[in-house]
């Protein structure tokens, strides 16, 4: 199995004391990005799996979806994941230069970029925050 885990601290500031340790015991091969949305759950990028995992607030599994590919909803490994105001998605996916969007419950929107250094284009995004 990967080494990586994930420690979720809930009741902030007290991260001394986590509430849960979600290790991958196999499900999980590489967790980059993570993100908290606004209505108890919270996602995760899973770089070598090239998946996005959803969790609520009990830390458990709820969906996950994407695989590794070029096409709409697809990823190539993803690494940055972001909740707008709406609990919509964004993902970062480094290894195909673009941004995807999806619902919370893993249908695809839309997506942005393509490889390049010009206006609108990405080189391995790895970050992604939506205000």
């Amino acid at each position: 199995g990967s080494p990586y885990s994930i420690v979720v601290c809930r009741n902030y500031p007290a991260i001394d004391k986590p509430s849960k340790i979600v290790n991958n015991n196999g499900s999980m091969g590489a967790p980059w990005g993570v993100a908290f949305g606004n209505n108890g759950l919270w996602a995760v990028a899973d770089w070598s799996k090239h998946c996005v995992y959803i969790l609520n607030d009990k830390d458990e599994l709820i969906k996950r979806f994407g695989r590794k590919g070029s096409a709409n909803g697809q990823f190539s490994n993803p690494c940055g994941v972001s909740f707008d105001s709406h609990n919509n998605l964004f993902i970062a996916d480094a290894g195909n230069h673009r941004i995807q969007k999806f619902y919370v419950n893993g249908n695809y929107l839309l997506q942005f970029g393509s490889v390049g250094s010009s206006d609108g284009q990405l080189q391995h995004p790895c970050g992604v925050v939506v205000h």
